[in-house]
Formats: structure tokens, C-alpha cells, sequence
């Protein structure tokens, strides 16, 4: 055995910990909302499958913001784990300072859609009838949750590249746990409250945002954290870093985006098939999310640990970490897969309350699903957890985001328009894109192009 293949194969117990430390919070984090939503889902379920159709497609416009939220934040995190990895608290806060003004401006105009033309959005995803005037209800009160969002944020990336996911962890389980409450409370009317329905799912989800963004933020300033930014510190920071910053972080605002505009154009197919197979879709979507929390807090943890090894100046330990990481996450991936596939009877049980033909055709959904996650989550770990976290932003923007509208979007329109396909075959055709993009990220990844030291902006060009 080479020596460079011993060394990504055999860990060593302190580089374990460290994965452990990081990793582990954000995929218990991951865990809760993931059972939260499926709590959620459940709950909305009870209320029949035009109330289901309506908060699943209606959350595709949320899902859009907080796509472009996470790439401000996003963008922002390979800066503040580089910088940490020199322990420049400095940089950290002239971050955070760029960050909120893109995060909340994005808060802004996505609360103006929601408030002013929610009927003009839902139309996109809904037929006329009853699902779509309950997604107009929905939506026109969950927007008041992007503000909270936008904040939140900032002060969770920083948390966790800065070391301390716990703390993250701990404010998102406390958000969840205020979501599920409240919701029992309102959607039904339990405690002498009104039964609300769908408008009472939004507002619980907007108090738990603000108990969320209470955590952090008081843990960030109570215990005086790098994020702990005064207000002095809030202004524009220097033209040159704040230039370089923006040539790094705008092409993953972009990439999400441009992402999630992908993504959504597919709900507005899947929407097109009736409420039948957007709910099936919205079940997939639930149980994924619980399925691939622990693959997700390693890709998580493998950007920070990266952004730390690169900030120190360790190029081979980069390096390293990427193509352990890389194996890590196959690896998890193959064995989520094939656990999906043999759950997906028992799991869709719990949502018995929605009609045969959904649950069939969900059932179908989690078959493929689990049969293409290796593949998917090459490209997550590579472009997300590698390529991003070396500051290879531009790249990563025209790989990820190029693949969804070059090649996804015209295979789910060719599937559900020409072809005439059911859902699990439109579902299907939306993951030909997953193919071009190993084609072109795994040459990237290999050639260790992607590498770039980001804490020299302001000093140096990057």
C-alpha cells in the first residue's frame, strides 16, 4: 500500500476527535430539523392532502430564500474558518459585518414577495383551487420568519466555524422544539387556543426562528465569541477586503441562487402532476432530509476543518482532509442509500393519513433515491465541502449551478412535458445532471487548483 493512500485510510485518534467535535453537533442539529419537518409534515398531513399540498409547495419559496441565504452565509463561513485558522478575530467580524448586509437585504425583498404578491407566486406552483389559496395564506405569514433568518445565520456559521457547534446545535434544537409546540397549539387549537390551520403552522415557524436567533446570539455575547461584533465594528470595512470579499462570496449567493431556482422550476413541474405528486415529493423531501443528517454534518465539517488547514498555511493537510472526507462521504452514502431503500415501507407508515396513490408513488421516489445517492453526494461533498472551502468559488458556481440549468431543467421538462412521465420518472430525469457534474468536478478535485489562502484580502489580492 502507497504511503499517501495509508494516510487518507488510517486516521489518526486526534484528526477523529476533531471530525467527531465538529461533525457530530451538526449532524444532531440536522436531526432534529429534519424531525421537525416530519413533524410538521405530519401534523399538516392531519389537516387533509389540499393543506399538505399547499405548505410543501409554499415552503419552495422559503426553501428559494433560505437557498440564497445559505450562500451568503455560506460564502461567508470559508472566510471566517480560514481567518480562524489564524485566530484573526478582526477579519471574523469584518466578515460577519459583509455578510449581514447581504443576508437581511435578501430578508427584505424576499418579505416585499411574500407580503405584496403572494397569489402571483403560488400561481407558479398550484393550480387554481384549494391547496393554492391555502399556500397563499401560508406564505403570506411565514415571510415575517426571514428577518430572524437572516440574522440567525450570521451567528450559527460563525459558531461553528469558530469551534462551537454545540452552541448552534443547542439554539436550533431549542428552535424545534418551539416549532412542534407551537404548532400542536395552533394549527389545532390546543390550549384554549384557535384553531388555525395552515396560518398557525407559519407562525411557528416564525416564533421558533426568534428563539433560535435569542440562543446565539445571547451564548455569542454572554461568552464574549469572536462573533461578539460591537457596533463600531458593524461599518464597511476597508475597500480592498471588502472587494475581495465580494469576488469570493457573490459567485456562491449565485450558485444557490441559480440552485434553487433549478430546484423550484422542477416543483413548478412536479406541480403540474396535481397535488397527488407534489405530496409525494414533499414525503421524499422530509424523509432525506432525516436520512442524510449525518452525511450532511460531515460535509459541513469537512469545509470548516479545510478553511482551518488552509487559514494555518497547510496546503498538504488540506489536502488530506479532502480526500479523506471524500472517502468518509461515499462511504456513508452508499450505507444511507441502502438504508432508505429497506425503511422506506415502515417510515412512510407514519404518513398513513395521506391517499394510496401518494404513498406509492413516494415509495417509488425513496427506491431511486437511495440508488443515486452515492452519486449526489460525490458532488455534494466536492463542490460544497471542497472546492467552496478553497475559496474555488467561481468554479464551483459554473459547475453546480451550470449543471441544474443546462442539463436538469431541460430533462425534468423534457420527462414531464414531451415524455409524459409520472413523478417517479420525472423525479428520475432530474438526476442526469448529477453525472456531468462528476465528469467535470472530480479532474478539480484532483488537481488541487481549488486551494486558496482567503486571509490575506485587505493586504493582498487573494
Amino acid at each position: 500500500m502507497k504511503e499517501s493512500t495509508r494516510k487518507i485510510i488510517h486516521w489518526e485518534p486526534e484528526f477523529i476527535r476533531k471530525l467527531v467535535r465538529v461533525a457530530l453537533p451538526i449532524a444532531l442539529q440536522n436531526l432534529v430539523a429534519a424531525s421537525a419537518h416530519i413533524v410538521d409534515g405530519l401534523m399538516v398531513a392531519g389537516l387533509g392532502d389540499a393543506h399538505y399540498a399547499a405548505v410543501t409547495q409554499a415552503g419552495r419559496y422559503s426553501f428559494l430564500f433560505q437557498l440564497f441565504l445559505f450562500g451568503a452565509a455560506s460564502g461567508s463561513s470559508i472566510f471566517i474558518s480560514q481567518f480562524w485558522g489564524k485566530k484573526d478575530v478582526q477579519g471574523i467580524r469584518k466578515v460577519m459585518s459583509l455578510c449581514w448586509r447581504i443576508t437581511v437585504g435578501l430578508a427584505l425583498l424576499f418579505i416585499l414577495g411574500a407580503l405584496l404578491a403572494p397569489r402571483q407566486i403560488m400561481s407558479l406552483f398550484l393550480q387554481p383551487g384549494e391547496s393554492r389559496d391555502l399556500a397563499i395564506e401560508y406564505i403570506s405569514w411565514v415571510g415575517l420568519n426571514y428577518l430572524f433568518c437572516s440574522v440567525d445565520i450570521v451567528f450559527s456559521n460563525t459558531l461553528r466555524a469558530t469551534g462551537k457547534p454545540t452552541v448552534a446545535m443547542t439554539a436550533g434544537i431549542a428552535g424545534i422544539l418551539t416549532n412542534t409546540l407551537a404548532n400542536y397549539t395552533l394549527i389545532y387549537g390546543h390550549f384554549g387556543f384557535p384553531a388555525l390551520g395552515v396560518k398557525g403552522a407559519a407562525i411557528a415557524t416564525v416564533l421558533a426562528s426568534l428563539v433560535s436567533l435569542l440562543v446565539n446570539a445571547g451564548y455569542t455575547f454572554r461568552r464574549k465569541q469572536p462573533g461578539a461584533i460591537q457596533l463600531s465594528e458593524m461599518r464597511m470595512p476597508e475597500k480592498a477586503f471588502s472587494l475581495a470579499y465580494i469576488k469570493r462570496v457573490l459567485p456562491v449567493v449565485a450558485n444557490e441562487g441559480l440552485w434553487s431556482l433549478g430546484i423550484t422550476t422542477y416543483a413548478v413541474f412536479y406541480g403540474m402532476l396535481g397535488d397527488t405528486a407534489v405530496n409525494a415529493i414533499g414525503v421524499y423531501n422530509n424523509v432525506d432530509q432525516l436520512m442524510t443528517v449525518l452525511v450532511f454534518g460531515v460535509v459541513n465539517a469537512a469545509a470548516i476543518l479545510i478553511g482551518n488547514s488552509i487559514g494555518a498555511g497547510d496546503r498538504d493537510g488540506a489536502i488530506l482532509i479532502s480526500r479523506r472526507m471524500l472517502l468518509a462521504v461515499e462511504g456513508l452514502a452508499v450505507l444511507t442509500g441502502a438504508l432508505l431503500i429497506s425503511l422506506r415501507g415502515p417510515i412512510l407508515g407514519f404518513f398513513s393519513k395521506l391517499s394510496p396513490e401518494t404513498l406509492e408513488s413516494a415509495a417509488h421516489i425513496l427506491l431511486i433515491a437511495g440508488c443515486v445517492m452515492p452519486f449526489r453526494f460525490f458532488n455534494t461533498i466536492n463542490i460544497v465541502g471542497v472546492l467552496r472551502a478553497g475559496g474555488d468559488t467561481v468554479f464551483s458556481m459554473i459547475l453546480d449551478a451550470g449543471s441544474v440549468w443546462v442539463i436538469g431543467v431541460p430533462s425534468v421538462a423534457l420527462a414531464t412535458l414531451a415524455l409524459k412521465l409520472p413523478i417517479e420518472g420525472v423525479y428520475l430525469f432530474s438526476f442526469i445532471e448529477e453525472l456531468f457534474k462528476i465528469g467535470l468536478g472530480l479532474p478539480r478535485f484532483l488537481s488541487g487548483k481549488w486551494i486558496n489562502n482567503l486571509t490575506t484580502i485587505g493586504k493582498e489580492a487573494p
